[in-house]
């Protein structure tokens, strides 16, 4: 069995982004209800529901990840109690290098047997992310080049593999 091991950042970022969200969510409640359709009150509630959308997909990243006997299990703040991947439902494996605001990092998609992209682990958010990629028996799959993929994969994180 293998466990995740988060890296520094990851712990210091995690704590940080949980306190806004709590504020991204009291924050529009309020503007909401004394709104008056002014410019200004719905550009900045346009700005915080923005904001709140890309804590929520950096917040959905950060996952404490399990690896046992083909079965892959784990927690996050959307799922505290846990949700278990047989990893023999799976097809193969996709290896990216990604490139973000910290540098260029790896990202392991894990292919459905309907060939589309389905759990997303990034070696930003681990220190031993190489064990916990050769922890997962799949074969490895080649994600067709051009930078329309890279884009699709990178955004919507549900793409199909031919």
């Amino acid at each position: 069995m293998i466990k995740s091991k988060f890296s520094g950042d990851t712990i210091f970022w995690g704590v940080f982004m949980i306190i806004p969200l709590v504020c991204f969510i009291i924050f529009p409640i309020k503007i909401i209800k004394g709104y008056s359709g002014k410019l200004v009150e719905t550009l900045i509630l346009l700005f915080i529901i923005i904001l709140f959308y890309f804590l929520i997909n950096f917040l959905k990243h950060i996952k404490f990840i399990e690896i046992k006997d083909g079965k892959l299990k784990y927690y996050s703040i959307f799922r505290p109690f846990g949700r278990t991947i047989d990893l023999a439902d799976y097809i193969g494996k996709v290896i990216l290098t990604e490139t973000g605001t910290r540098g260029s990092y790896k990202s392991v998609y894990l292919v459905n047997a309907q060939n589309k992209t389905s759990f997303k682990i990034m070696e930003l958010h681990y220190k031993n992310f190489n064990e916990l990629n050769s922890e997962i028996h799949l074969k490895t799959l080649k994600y067709p080049s051009g930078i329309i993929n890279y884009l699709k994969i990178l955004f919507f994180e549900r793409v199909s593999i031919k």
